[in-house]
């Protein structure tokens, strides 16, 4: 293992919702061979939100972007054709509906767009770098606030918003953009200045028939205070000093039993890529085999890879 932490708001999800979940994920660096499943949640979010950042970077059709990615996985799957047939259709639902609302409501009138998706390093402490990924920074004209559009697929536009404050990815992303810019040379003022939080941008996984309720879309602003950014900086450099005891533990072969106990929930059955396999850790099945026949090494960061650094 490197001696240098590069710290993503996902791997710290993934170690505070579970260590296993990390332990597999990050450390031993697995991903199902299959991939993401066609039609899942985190297939069509993670759709739609390409198709919304080709849209903002040079104005690409997001509809006819969404349904040409799913065409080509398609052909290369045929036996998943059903699947990715329902996925276009909500898809294009969502996202042809999008533009509708945009058009009908001039909200992206208000907004100057000053960037594309961005990828950020900024040294958090010596031995760890925070790595985020941005969504488009904007500039609202009508109060010139800048904020960063962070594009959510949701289930519901108002399940989320009293955690919103909370959220960790919203912090983290903030808080690297600060800190980029401190680095940079600003003092916290100007730093601060250059992002004021979040412009939320939810869409609704819904294919807006007679039988679905409005609205389908919305958006909300996610302000970060200087001592809410101070106090997330705080918390993010906790988790990396845990992470990196657990590093060196199973580094000096530790038992990851002791070292990364899993933490069951409900939402296991659909947040966890190793639900499948999770129980034969402990039943005295043929665990490691599993583990080859059903997952593959990966750069857990490959995400990151090929994109414009802020």
């Amino acid at each position: 293992m490197t001696d240098l932490l590069r710290l993503s708001n996902s791997e710290m999800a993934a170690f505070r919702r579970c260590p296993r979940k990390w332990y597999l994920g990050t450390y031993r660096r697995l991903k199902p061979r299959a991939g993401d499943t066609p039609g899942g949640s985190l297939h069509v979010g993670n759709l739609v939100h390409d198709a919304l950042a080709a849209h903002y970077a040079d104005r690409t059709d997001p509809v006819a972007y969404a349904e040409g990615q799913l065409d080509m996985e398609a052909n290369a799957q045929p036996q998943f054709i059903d699947e990715y047939r329902k996925e276009k259709a909500l898809v294009t639902a969502m996202l042809s509906g999008y533009l509708e609302w945009l058009e009908e409501t001039g909200n992206d009138g208000d907004l100057r767009i000053l960037g594309t998706e961005m990828m950020v390093e900024v040294p958090l402490v010596p031995g760890v770098n925070l790595l985020s990924k941005l969504d488009a920074p904007v500039e609202r004209i009508s109060d010139g606030a800048k904020l960063a559009l962070e594009h959510k697929t949701v289930q519901s536009l108002d399940q989320s918003l009293p955690l919103l404050k909370l959220d960790t990815q919203l912090l983290t992303e903030h808080l690297a953009r600060f800190l980029h810019a401190r680095v940079e040379g600003a003092s916290n003022e100007e730093a601060y200045d250059q992002c004021h939080g979040v412009l939320y941008n939810m869409l609704r996984k819904v294919k807006r028939t007679a039988a679905a309720k409005p609205p389908f879309y919305d958006r909300i602003d996610v302000p970060h205070n200087i001592h809410e950014l101070r106090n997330h900086w705080r918390h993010v450099l906790a988790t990396a000093v845990t992470i990196q005891e657990k590093t060196r533990l199973l580094d000096a072969g530790g038992d990851h039993h002791k070292v990364c106990p899993p933490n069951p929930r409900r939402e296991c059955a659909w947040d966890c890529p190793f639900f499948k396999v999770c129980v034969m850790a402990d039943d005295g099945s043929d665990f490691e085999g599993a583990l080859g026949s059903l997952y593959e090494e990966r750069d857990p960061l490959e995400r990151y890879e090929n994109t414009e650094e802020l």
